[in-house]
């Protein structure tokens, strides 16, 4: 999301309303207790999936201004796909991958673990090179 700050204040609207209402979207905020049954449960809000799935559904969202008016988030900001590098697993500060498996029936842990060695000798290098 790219916002112009000077728009965003020229209509009333804070950088801390922008992004807690960001958040609130895309994270889920607590908003307070209730009981039910007897038992306390907490309460958050947080956007439906399917509302904080593309770039261009920022524009149906609103934050407050400084005077109460709902100001929708396309009339400061704008947004689109930026792409970065993958992720990248580290174990001490090396490049490192994450393997899973578990044992075949009728086969121990270890010999499940040396076969995984064996298969990733053979293999994980051409990854790293």
């Amino acid at each position: 999301m790219i916002s112009d700050q000077e728009k965003a204040q020229a209509l009333g609207v804070s950088i801390n309303d922008i992004n807690t209402t960001l958040g609130a979207a895309w994270g889920g905020s607590y908003v307070n207790d209730f009981i039910d049954r007897g038992r306390v449960k907490k309460v958050y809000v947080m956007s439906e999936a399917k509302y904080r799935m593309l770039p261009d559904d920022i524009g149906d969202w609103y934050v407050r201004a400084a005077d109460g008016q709902m100001v929708p988030f396309s009339a400061f900001s704008s947004s689109r796909w930026e792409y970065g590098s993958p992720r990248l697993e580290r174990y001490n500060g090396l490049p490192s991958m994450e393997i899973l498996g578990q044992a075949a029936p009728g086969k121990s842990t270890g010999e499940a673990m040396e076969l995984m060695e064996q298969l990733a000798s053979k293999t994980a290098y051409r990854c790293w090179l």
